[in-house]
């Protein structure tokens, strides 16, 4: 018998292909590591709502959904966070100064909307990929004072590297600056992150950690993988979550499926 009793699995790039289509396969997994008693959550980057939409046709009944890159835990259907760890206020200040100076294109997420910058190339290929519409507001120093769940910004894949190496240095300690998609670097509380919401909910529910499994395929996939008693890396993920994973899929389309089955179901 398996000893997995919590799944959690990232949904662009793991569950989903092409940011939009499950395949059946993945599905008939799912809803069989469920029918033995598996708790399987959802551990995205998206925003809350953006996942319910995704999850509720699963049937999966009342799943955790781990959002924003771990910065909240909530059920579908509720409005209150079982967990949430948004950034400090005078974090998101500087961080916004930091985007406007560099010109970057940037999502500041409060109160479960996406704020935009303008309805620019980036939001409609966020919007291509997730159906979630941004509300354009130009200025983000408008929201001063708040502390939103995450800060976004959209950087040419060519690109993001270094302005990813340049964001972690500027705000080490103060934030967990990860990359989420080739064109995304997301800026979030340095409590926050995919491992962490993991360990909670597995305390939360009483499992030990050794007693999980993380599903992913992006940096900001890392701390799932390695803070999971079984780290599963796509086959097309990035070399270090590769690395760091006990087990790479053979195939993207069904990766999840094949995971579950290998160690789960025991097919």
């Amino acid at each position: 018998m398996s000893s997995i009793k919590l799944i959690a699995i990232d949904l662009d790039g793991t569950l989903l292909v092409n940011s939009v289509d499950i395949s059946e396969e993945n599905v008939a997994a799912i809803r069989a590591a469920v029918a033995q008693g598996i708790i399987v959550a959802i551990a995205t980057g998206r925003p809350h709502f953006g996942a319910v939409q995704l999850v509720e046709p699963l049937g999966l009944g009342d799943v955790p959904i781990i959002s924003y890159n771990g910065a909240v835990i909530r059920k579908p259907g509720e409005t209150t966070p079982m967990a949430e760890w948004p950034l400090a206020a005078d974090v998101a200040f500087d961080i916004v100064r930091w985007c406007i100076e560099r010109r970057l294109h940037t999502h500041y997420y409060f109160d479960d909307v996406m704020h935009v910058t303008r309805f620019s190339y980036w939001a409609r290929l966020y919007k291509h990929r997730t159906g979630i519409v941004g509300v354009p507001v130009g200025d983000m120093r408008q929201f001063d004072g708040k502390s939103p769940t995450k800060i976004l910004i959209c950087v040419e894949p060519e690109k993001l590297p270094a302005v990813l190496e340049e964001a972690q240095a500027q705000f080490a300690g103060r934030a967990y600056v990860t990359r989420s998609m080739p064109e995304y670097v997301e800026f979030l509380n340095p409590e926050a992150s995919k491992g962490n919401a993991l360990r909670w909910l597995a305390d939360h529910f009483g499992i030990a950690l050794s007693e999980t499994m993380g599903i992913g395929d992006m940096l900001n996939d890392l701390p799932l993988i390695t803070e999971s008693g079984l780290g599963v890396a796509m086959v097309h993920a990035q070399d270090e979550v590769k690395q760091a994973a006990q087990y790479v899929t053979t195939d993207d389309y069904t990766g999840v499926a094949e995971a579950i089955n290998k160690f789960v179901l025991g097919k």
